[in-house]
């Protein structure tokens, strides 16, 4: 089970979410990824909460890797790291803007090292302009990108999507993209470059129907609860006990819909008769929508909204999906034993029929740090240093310096 991309090397320093997730992604498809953690370690292994004595966020964020430590701040440690971008077909960091050139590791060092490398950044806010070197956490991006300000209860300012790595692991899945169209053309090319992927990117990306709305209308998105603003009925009702999901999206969804509510009057009102009247009279329509959902309880309507063709769901609880025969048939959720226990995990998302992926356990930190550093030692004994190699080399040390 080796994945699509085995045979590649990953060289992962990056630390917390963003990075680690996209070493994961690249892991899960196969590359051998070593996780190159600094002295200290990444500081989600103490994040709670933690099973076993290891944070979980660790654990779920560095499956399929192998670890080492290294001091890039001490002369040999930095040695054998520039050693390691030798030998890999990716580097990624997600430090803020200027922290790897400090290091000795930006860009224009490790391309002259190794022309292949492809390169990728994973910042906060981009790589230029006024906030390129400003640190970034989820909740910071979340409102700097606006994306608060569409959420929440109808009324409400504003409301965080409060989900631990939301646009981390967003901004992950876009590097991921970056990093393989970049393999890519590197087939044809030869030649590796430079990804550089924000998470204000992809906050904005994942918004680019809302940015759309307000570019057309002038107006900014305003929390509406489970509602969308551009398809009535797409939304929550409450029933007799819990709620029930609903969207009517087409014509014929929305004729069944009116069928399951026993209101076939409803589908030739000509203030719902459309898409565009029913968004126009939204509040009557719910007037006379939420009080018919409450005489049923939520199972009752999820039968009969699918015998009409509605689509529908229940607020699952994660413990449900865990049992629930579509996620177990489909992989959905890994069962993977650790040094830290068995532990329950996302599934792999690709279904592949040549190369299928695995989740393997996250490694103990440091683990593979003797095997990797004698044989990078090896290497440095074996290999004669290039001229080329020996003035990136140079050049990365008076930059280090002078930082």
């Amino acid at each position: 089970m080796a994945g699509p991309l085995a045979g590649l090397r990953v060289m992962d320093v990056s630390i917390i979410a963003a990075g680690p997730w996209v070493g994961a992604l690249l892991a899960e498809l196969g590359a051998e990824v070593i996780k190159v953690e600094p002295p200290a370690g990444d500081g989600t292994r103490w994040q709670p909460p933690q099973q076993g004595g290891m944070g979980a966020v660790y654990m779920a964020m560095n499956v399929n890797k192998r670890d080492i430590t290294l001091d890039f701040k001490d002369p040999e440690g930095y040695k054998l790291g520039l050693e390691l971008v030798k030998i890999s077909d990716v580097f990624v960091h997600n430090f803020r803007g200027g922290a790897m050139d400090r290091l000795g590791l930006g860009w224009d060092v490790l391309k002259e090292i190794n022309p292949r490398l492809i390169y990728c950044a994973v910042s906060g806010f981009g790589e230029v302009g006024p906030l390129a070197k400003e640190g970034s956490q989820d909740f910071i991006v979340q409102a700097a990108s606006g994306f608060a300000r569409c959420n929440g209860a109808p009324g409400d300012e504003m409301e965080q999507f409060r989900f631990t790595g939301f646009l981390d692991l967003a901004g992950a899945s876009l590097a991921v993209q970056g990093i393989l169209a970049a393999l890519m053309e590197r087939e044809r090319s030869g030649l590796g470059q430079k990804v550089a992927v924000s998470m204000l990117e992809a906050a904005l990306e994942m918004q680019a129907t809302r940015l759309m709305e307000f570019f057309a209308t002038g107006q900014n998105p305003r929390p509406m609860g489970s509602e969308t603003p551009g398809i009535v009925p797409d939304r929550a009702f409450r029933a007799q006990d819990i709620d029930v999901f609903v969207s009517a999206q087409t014509p014929a969804q929305w004729r069944g819909f009116c069928a399951a509510l026993d209101k076939p009057e409803l589908a030739v009102d000509p203030r719902f008769a459309s898409n565009p009247d029913r968004v126009k009279n939204r509040d009557a329509l719910n007037a006379i929508l939420e009080p018919i959902f409450a005489t049923r309880p939520a199972l009752w309507w999820m039968r009969v909204m699918e015998r009409n063709g509605v689509p529908c769901s229940l607020a699952q609880h994660f413990e449900i999906n865990r049992y629930h025969a579509q996620v177990r048939e489909n992989g959905m959720i890994a069962e993977v034993d650790t040094p830290w226990g068995h532990v329950l995990l996302g599934g792999v998302p690709w279904h592949f029929s040549k190369t299928p992926c695995e989740v393997r356990s996250a490694p103990i930190p440091g683990e593979a740090t003797e095997q990797i550093v004698g044989e990078l030692k090896k290497r440095i004994l074996e290999t004669p240093q290039t001229p080329q190699g020996a003035l990136a080399v140079d050049l990365a040390q008076k930059g280090k310096v002078q930082a």
